[in-house]
């Protein structure tokens, strides 16, 4: 029998020697706390226990409980306190059974590691020599923090900070007086615990160590009193569940452990309601779930994490899927960026025109969400109004294989598909992309223009980078000026940033922050929305200096729904969640990326000798690049300035040269609807000829053009419809398809037709002879 135990103390011994995780190999819960380290969330241990991971200190009061009732002499001892041992056995002998063991607390420490195993002279042998050795392995700090970490506390709590929680909702450190002893009698009866049970027999226990608290002079008379008078816990509490998307997502990477974040725990819990509130409202659509972020735009720390809505509901509804780390369509929330790209290129400015008539790339005909047409529309129009066909014309100037890469550079993960795969669609939803990402592209965007005054004009690479749950680097994240790693050469220059923040801030705000100008610079912010394809997404991201802010709503099950939309179902949670932030002034303008520029003031390109109406503009320094305008024309005119006229018909001195604002045929034709001081070109002198080059201008389709035609509900083929203008208002076209005569029109050049798989030419004859063909092809 001796030989037996001098084995197990040796296994003992190597146990020990490889560390708590060896005594203690269970897993443990693991914990989300906020950045000022309040829990937010846990998730029990796999073996179906609340054990919370061991914390480096102990409370003061629980410790002072627990060393008076269980073990006074605990930092006088070597593990076994014989006096302790001598006075059980005068009490088991007098009383006849065995009613105290004599155990410390280290000894109790050993038997929890061996499992509590039944209580025999030769287990105590054993736990005996279990103890001296963890006192001589281990100081008395540890042994007390291992014990009250792993000790019993009832039902499926294991350790005092687990306990402190799930019967008091706090911290052991916030624990009162009699919550201590409350808890440090457990260990010893921890089925006393039990709600509605044994009640009286756990307050006698803890009243009875009050007592002694008081006679030591530990508690005084009043907090003596007070103490009998707190009220003993009930059923266990639920542990928080604040950040249960973010606990699941960071729980898959640290199981078992403690988890501290950047959330503000205030923050989360009013970002959550709001989340949970609009869900309510919108259900009535069957809009089923929302996700919110908000971030610090300085450092890219998340300070509220909404992954989705939090109230209990039909598990078919999809609120346990994480919607911040989910790849959606992402509609028209690129645009800025492609706006930022190109002012950064030197391709355009920001009143720049682009043209907006309808367009048909390989069959695909991209239309503005109010199926209308404008013309011709400044580029900072484009992006404030959300239209998509002058931003698929601007993609395709830029290049959609370099904007993938100027999104991946940005922090776009989920682009995974070639160039050819998206195509002119990557602009307006044809990608799928995270809130998560977006939001931190937004912020880096954000980071990078208010970074470049304090850089002196320079540019640090490493501002541009996702958000980070966690807490931030304490070390200021702003280097110096003369750092090696600052550059002259951004990803994006401040000046575009800048001019693209102008135009989000431009946006049109929700009727319920339709007075936000009254508030100035405060309440300014540069945001985005989008809506993916048959209403499946609503998107809004916002950003101001110091913070970004990301919405989605929608269905987790991918189902659309009428009427769904960035602005009617985004943009008012965005601007509920900003509402929560102070406000943060505006972003200084970039003045050192700028340049005095003459821009036409009808054209909005950089002014050419011609142009009548120049403004002087501060410009990116990239407009330098940039062509000038080329609408306006010099115009030769007769002497009433009634007729156009040229050296064939009119002598040279009873000419006048006039600068005329002139658009495409295509263009003109719906921009002057909207333009009422638009003024076409006059007519051509009976007599002059004609410009023939610019009379006729096919709208659609487009020359080279590949036409899928659907079919209708009685699966017979659809009729095209086919649009013309003309510079004259008063011309007849002539129609004509592969030769064959299909009809006239005036005034609105718009006829149907049908046409069979296969290639075509479309004619159109004026009633002057001009004449303009095309062809197309149907498939």
């Amino acid at each position: 029998m001796f030989f037996l135990f001098l084995i197990k103390l040796l296994i003992g011994t190597v146990l020990y020697l490889t560390g708590p995780r060896t005594l203690f190999p269970e897993a443990c819960s693991t914990l989300l706390y906020s950045s000022d380290g309040q829990l937010l969330g846990a998730r029990i241990a796999p073996d179906g226990q609340w054990r919370f991971p061991p914390a480096d200190t102990l409370p003061d009061k629980f410790v002072t409980c627990l060393l008076t009732y269980e073990d006074k002499r605990f930092y006088q001892h070597p593990g076994v306190d014989p006096t302790a041992i001598a006075r059980a056995m005068r009490t088991n002998l007098s009383r006849g059974k065995i009613v105290s063991g004599g155990s410390t607390i280290t000894m109790q420490l050993a038997r929890i590691a061996r499992g509590n195993r039944n209580r025999t002279l030769y287990e105590k042998m054993i736990e005996t020599g279990y103890a001296l050795l963890l006192e001589t392995a281990c100081d008395k700090h540890e042994i007390l923090n291992l014990y009250a970490s792993h000790a019993p506390f009832g039902g499926n709590v294991v350790g005092i900070e687990t306990a402190a929680w799930r019967y008091f909702g706090r911290s052991a450190a916030d624990l009162s007086w009699a919550e201590s002893a409350t808890l440090a009698v457990l260990p010893n009866s921890p089925a006393l615990i039990h709600p509605g049970r044994n009640r009286a027999r756990l307050k006698t226990k803890r009243d009875k160590l009050l007592t002694v608290l008081k006679e030591k002079g530990i508690l005084d008379e009043t907090e003596y009193e007070l103490s009998l008078l707190e009220p003993l816990p009930e059923a266990p509490i639920p542990l928080p569940d604040e950040a249960p998307h973010l606990l699941e997502r960071l729980a898959a990477d640290a199981p078992g452990t403690r988890i501290t974040t950047s959330v503000n725990r205030m923050l989360q819990r009013q970002a959550q309601e709001i989340v949970n509130r609009y869900a309510r409202d919108y259900a009535s659509n069957h809009i089923h779930n929302l996700a919110a972020l908000i971030a610090n735009a300085e450092t890219g720390e998340v300070l509220a994490y909404a992954g989705n809505v939090t109230f209990k509901a039909d598990a078919r509804k999809g609120n346990q899927v994480d919607i911040i780390t989910s790849p959606r369509s992402t509609g028209s929330i690129l645009k800025p960026f492609l706006y930022a790209a190109m002012l950064h290129d030197g391709q355009l400015l920001p009143g720049t025109l682009v043209p907006d008539v309808p367009l048909n790339l390989n069959g695909f005909s991209p239309q503005n969400y109010n199926k209308t047409f404008y013309g011709a529309v400044p580029a900072h129009r484009a992006i404030e109004r959300s239209l998509n066909v002058p931003l698929v014309r601007m993609l395709s100037t830029y290049n959609t294989g370099r904007f993938m890469s100027l999104l991946k550079k940005m922090g776009m993960t989920t682009l995974r598909f070639s160039e050819e795969h998206y195509g002119a669609s990557l602009i307006l939803g044809g990608a799928e992309g995270t809130l998560w990402d977006l939001t931190g592209m937004y912020a880096s965007l954000a980071r990078t223009l208010a970074h470049y005054r304090i850089y002196n004009g320079r540019y640090n690479p490493a501002d541009i980078h996702p958000l980070t749950p966690f807490p931030a680097s304490p070390t200021d994240p702003v280097r110096s000026v003369t750092d090696k790693r600052l550059t002259d050469k951004p990803l994006l220059s401040a000046a575009s940033i800048w001019f693209t923040f102008e135009a989000m801030s431009a946006l049109n705000r929700p009727e319920e922050e339709a007075d936000w100008q009254q508030f100035g610079s405060m309440k300014q912010v540069a945001w985005k929305t989008g809506t993916s394809y048959g209403g499946r997404d609503a998107w809004a991201i916002g950003t101001t200096p110091r913070y970004t802010v990301g919405v989605w709503v929608g269905n987790a099950s991918g189902e659309g729904r009428p009427g769904l939309t960035g602005v009617g179902n985004a943009a008012p949670v965005l601007f509920d969640l900003f509402s929560l932030l102070p406000g943060s002034g505006w972003f200084d303008m970039p003045y050192d990326e700028l340049l005095p520029t003459a821009v036409c003031h009808l054209s909005g390109h950089k002014a050419s000798a011609i142009c009548n109406r120049v403004d002087t503009l501060y410009m990116p320094r990239s407009a330098d690049k940039t062509e000038v305008c080329p609408y306006h024309r010099l115009v030769h005119l007769s002497e009433d300035g009634r007729f156009r006229v040229n050296s064939s018909c009119e002598s040279v001195d009873r000419m006048i040269a006039c600068p005329w604002f002139v658009l495409p045929p295509s263009e003109e034709y719906y921009y002057r609807n909207y333009h009422i001081d638009y003024v076409p070109l006059p007519p051509v002198k009976p007599g002059c000829g004609e410009d023939r080059n610019r009379q006729i201008e096919l709208i659609y389709p487009e020359p080279g053009a590949i036409l899928y035609l659907p079919k209708g509900f009685s699966d017979k083929r659809e009729q095209f419809v086919f649009k013309a203008a003309h510079a004259r208002p008063d011309a007849i076209l002539y129609w004509h398809l592969d030769e064959t005569y299909i009809g006239e029109t005036t005034d609105h050049h718009q006829i149907s037709s049908s046409a069979s798989p296969g290639k075509h030419r479309l004619t159109l004859i004026d009633n002057q002879g001009n004449r303009k063909t095309i062809s197309f092809e149907v498939k």
